[in-house]
Order: structure tokens, then C-alpha cells, then sequence
């Protein structure tokens, strides 16, 4: 088998367009042992087979993983494939998954069990896991492992802070200071800046204390020195950079810090164009100077997620969540009137103590404040986050399978909650989506409720189509097209020319059978290709310079 580097850093993304973070964290510091370690992505799209096959012919000697949620399922299905083609390739595992009460589960799920006999080599029983646990940041706890197991060739090497277990053993390394961690952007390559989303972070940990988010365990904020940061920012914007996505949970929790980052890119707007940011923020933290620093910006170069969870105050409280919603409905009303920022808000189903009808009232009530994206997010009980404790007072049942979700509570039956899953399906297909501008405020025209209008469509794309994932976009527009004629009593020709207006918009070039003998006008040109990954928001801005 041909040798290659030694240590393979390989990340399992969610897509293509995503690039891994935290793998180049990993390059980014491991020293001396970068010209001996090598990185390869692949995506959930491609079989466990595929993966093994790919990493054992460049045959290295060290195995990183990071495990998600996104990705666990695809890992530990790959995990025993790696055992049989690559027996003695030492496997390092860590990640959000691999959590200090969820790693034993994580691993027994790891099938078969074990391989003995002729399916392990000298007939050694050896267990079809990792050999080693990293429990929380392995920015420099990775390459020091490495380092000591590439110096002993049995791999023995003692290790402070280790826990002996039959493999695997676990390492917990402490959060160090952020100045101590090498920055990881000149891991991106030129290729990986011009085709895919750039993840960045100016701090991690969340202020919060969210009882369903794994950062309720931090102890507190750390930021990255504003310097280097900067600097690094600069260079990403000379080689070609242009969407930055930060991954800060709380983003605007140190104003001044904040409009010093926002300050540095709106100054290199006119001479970086296509230039675009993500920001998460928290809710009720718009002061007067921040706002003003967000209206400063022209369109198409801000998006900012607004995490909202409930507008149930009862429900905050027991997630400990303090929000001030009103301070929060204020605040939107703000960004959506007076500044050009895409606005992507969120909302969880299944909360402790949250009713149906309770998260309709709130649904509703987010929809009026005019966000240009709700995303509809359904409960998951996250490995190391507190939510456990309240599984018993709210009868929580969750799946045992990633991601996790809820599937019912003391206050919101399973049916209900399956009905609930399929609804923020829909939502997402047809209203985020932006594909059907024009068609889809006509579901709930007339409407006393948002919420409940949609949930009767939902209800009636369940039982039309028994799949919700793959439906053909024509198959869509021609459902949609049904239900707004046939159970809203909407004029076909007006049902037809919303939906063909947003059918072309989105790029077809066809005309869908159900709407052609009601199209009293010639369709609208195709709309040309739009920038990706950020197709969704660029839909919904040149819809409304189409008009």
C-alpha cells in the first residue's frame, strides 16, 4: 500500500459547500508535524464505503475525526470499515458528539461489536471504536497526542490526564487561552475561498446558559486577541474572500468589540465588492450605536441570526433563557425598517412546557415582525447539554438516533409534534426557500392565523405525497398550484401566475403542465445563475429589484 503523511485530519461536512473549521484548527497548530499531516473532506453524501475505501489508501498512521451531529451516523457506520481495511491505524475521535457522558453511547453504536479471528488480523479481538477520546477543544491536544504516539511505535505512550479504559482512552484537555491557538485561515485554500462558505470565529462560548445548547457548560467567553484577528481578516479579503460566516454564539455581547469588527469590513466594502457577513446576535441587544453601525451597510452584504427559541416567557425561564421579548419585537422592527440586513430568525418546537398552541401564538407573532427567514427548528437533545433534567417534570421522550429530536412532552403529543416536523419540512421548501415568493403568502391569505393555515397545507402535503424529501420542483409548484385553486378557492390564473413568476425566478426555463393553460401572459425570463452558497438570500434581493 503506498505511504503518504503519516496523520490524516478527515472531516465529514454536512455538504460540499461547507468547509471544516475545526479541521483546520487542527493543521493550523500542529507545529512541526504540519509537513506530516494531511487533510481530507468529504460530505454525507458519500457512502461509509466510499469514505474507508478513500482513507485507507493514503494509509496513514493517525486518524482525526470530528464528530457531529450532522455527520455521526456516517461515522459510526465507517468506524468498523477502518478497523478491517486499516487494523492498525490508530483512530483519534472528537468533536460535539464525543461529549463526556454521550462518547460510551456514541461507540456501542459503532457496529459490529467486535472483529476476532480471521476478520482481525492475528486473530486479535479488538474493539470496533477509537483509541482515542479528545472531550472538548483539541486545538493543541490533538498534535500533542500525535506527537507522543508517532515517538513511540506501540503507541503507548503515557499521558497525563488520560483515563486507561479498554480502548478507547480518553484525554479532557482544559480551554486555554485563544491567544495560545494558532489562527487556521491560511488552511483555506484559494479554491476553498472562491467555491465555499468561510467559516470564522472572533470568540467562542455563549453568554447564555440555553438548557438545550451544549454551550450552557462554558464557563465564559473567551475572545480572540483583535490584532491578529484583523490581520487575518485582511488577508482573507486580498486572496479572494468574500462571504464570512461567524460562528460567534453571541456576537453582539461586547458592543464596543463588535462594532470595531463591523467597522473594519463596512471600511473595505468599496474596495472588496461581493463582500457579505453572517452574524448570530442575540435578540434584545441593539443598542443605539450598534444600530446605527448596521444601518450603515448597503444591501446585499449582511445577514444577521436572530435566535428567538419562544416568545413563551414561562418556557424561557425554565430553559434559562433570559430574553426580553419585547425589547426583542422592538429590536426587529428596527433591523427590518431601517436597515438593508437579511433577517434569519429561529424558533424551537418542543420546548419544556411549550404547548401547540402556545408556539402558534409565537409563530404567529414572529411572522407579523417581518423577518425575511423563520427557520422552524424542532427540539434535539444535544450530548453534554442540560436538558436532561427536565425529562422527567415534561415527560420528555427524545429519538435515541442523531440528531435527537423530541418526540413528545408532558404539553405536546407525538402527532402533533410529527405534524409540527413536517410543517417546518414545508416552510423551509417553500416559503425560506424563496422559490415561491409571489404563491406562498396566498396559503394563508385571508388568514386569521399564519400558523394554522399552513399547518392545514402541510397537513394536506402529507397525504399527498407519503415522502417529503426529493419531490421534483414541478411536482411542487404543480401541488402548490392544486391546493391555492382547489382548497383555498385562490383564481387559477392568479394561482398560476404567482407560481410561474416564482418558478422562473428561481432559474427553470420550463413551464409545469398544471400552469400552462392558466397563464393568461407570457411567463418572465429565467432569472440568470446566482451566487452560491448564498442563493436563498440572493432570490429574495433580486426578486424585489425585479418587481
Amino acid at each position: 500500500m503506498p505511504v503518504s503523511a503519516p496523520i490524516l485530519v478527515a472531516a465529514i461536512n454536512a455538504r460540499h459547500s461547507h468547509a471544516s473549521l475545526g479541521a483546520r484548527y487542527l493543521l493550523a497548530n500542529m507545529g512541526d508535524l504540519r509537513p506530516q499531516t494531511e487533510l481530507a473532506e468529504f460530505t454525507i453524501q458519500q457512502s461509509a464505503a466510499e469514505i474507508a475505501t478513500a482513507i485507507a489508501a493514503r494509509n496513514p498512521r493517525i486518524l482525526g475525526l470530528g464528530v457531529y451531529i450532522w455527520n455521526a451516523s456516517r461515522i459510526a457506520e465507517l468506524l468498523p470499515l477502518l478497523r478491517q481495511q486499516s487494523p492498525h491505524m490508530k483512530i483519534i475521535l472528537g468533536g460535539p458528539e464525543i461529549a463526556e457522558k454521550h462518547a460510551a453511547d456514541f461507540l456501542s453504536s459503532c457496529r459490529p461489536g467486535h472483529l476476532t479471528g480471521r476478520d482481525s488480523p492475528g486473530g486479535v479481538t479488538r474493539p470496533t471504536s477509537a483509541d482515542f477520546l479528545i472531550l472538548g477543544e483539541g486545538d493543541l491536544a490533538f498534535p500533542s497526542l500525535c506527537r507522543d504516539l508517532l515517538s513511540d511505535p506501540h503507541g503507548l505512550a503515557p499521558w497525563v490526564n488520560v483515563v486507561p479504559s479498554t480502548p478507547p482512552s480518553v484525554f479532557r484537555p482544559q480551554p486555554l487561552p485563544l491567544s495560545s491557538l494558532q489562527l487556521p485561515y491560511d488552511e483555506y485554500s484559494d479554491s476553498d475561498l472562491a467555491h465555499r462558505l468561510l467559516y470564522v470565529e472572533s470568540s467562542r462560548g455563549c453568554a447564555m446558559r440555553c438548557d438545550y445548547c451544549v454551550s450552557a457548560n462554558d464557563e465564559s467567553v473567551r475572545f480572540f486577541p483583535m490584532p491578529a484577528l484583523l490581520a487575518a481578516f485582511d488577508n482573507l479579503l486580498l486572496r479572494g474572500a468574500r462571504p464570512f460566516k461567524f460562528c460567534d454564539r453571541s456576537f453582539n455581547l461586547d458592543i464596543p468589540r463588535a462594532i470595531e469588527i463591523l467597522s473594519f469590513f463596512r471600511e473595505r466594502l468599496p474596495r472588496f465588492p461581493g463582500l457579505f457577513l453572517h452574524f448570530e446576535m442575540l435578540p434584545d441587544r441593539f443598542p443605539a450605536e450598534l444600530r446605527a453601525a448596521l444601518a450603515a451597510f448597503p444591501p446585499r452584504s449582511l445577514q444577521l441570526e436572530i435566535g428567538l427559541q419562544s416568545f413563551n416567557p414561562i418556557v424561557l425561564e425554565t430553559i434559562r433563557r433570559p430574553q426580553n421579548l419585547d425589547r426583542a419585537a422592538d429590536n426587529l422592527r428596527f433591523l427590518r425598517e431601517h436597515t438593508h440586513a437579511f433577517l434569519h430568525t429561529d424558533l424551537i418546537a418542543g420546548l419544556p412546557g411549550e404547548t401547540p398552541e402556545s408556539f402558534a401564538a409565537g409563530f404567529d407573532r414572529l411572522v407579523a415582525l417581518g423577518p425575511h427567514e423563520i427557520q422552524l427548528g424542532i427540539l434535539k437533545k444535544l450530548p453534554g447539554a442540560p436538558l436532561a433534567r427536565h425529562d422527567d417534570a415534561f415527560a420528555m421522550r427524545y429519538s435515541p438516533a442523531p440528531p435527537y429530536e423530541i418526540l413528545s412532552t408532558r404539553d405536546w403529543p407525538a402527532d402533533h409534534l410529527v405534524r409540527t416536523a413536517r410543517f417546518a419540512h414545508y416552510w423551509d421548501a417553500i416559503v425560506s426557500s424563496n422559490r415561491f415568493l409571489a404563491a406562498a403568502p396566498l396559503i394563508w391569505k385571508d388568514a386569521s392565523s399564519v400558523f394554522a393555515a399552513f399547518m392545514e397545507f402541510s397537513d394536506w402535503m402529507g397525504a399527498r405525497f407519503p415522502r417529503e424529501h426529493g419531490i421534483p420542483l414541478p411536482d411542487l409548484v404543480e401541488a402548490v398550484f392544486h391546493f391555492l385553486a382547489q382548497v383555498r378557492g385562490i383564481s387559477p390564473a392568479i394561482a398560476a401566475e404567482a407560481l410561474i413568476r416564482g418558478y422562473r425566478h428561481a432559474g427553470a426555463r420550463d413551464i409545469p403542465p398544471a400552469l400552462a393553460p392558466h397563464l393568461r401572459h407570457e411567463p418572465p425570463p429565467p432569472t440568470p445563475a446566482l451566487p452560491k452558497p448564498l442563493r436563498r438570500q440572493f432570490l429574495r434581493w433580486t426578486w424585489k429589484e425585479s418587481r
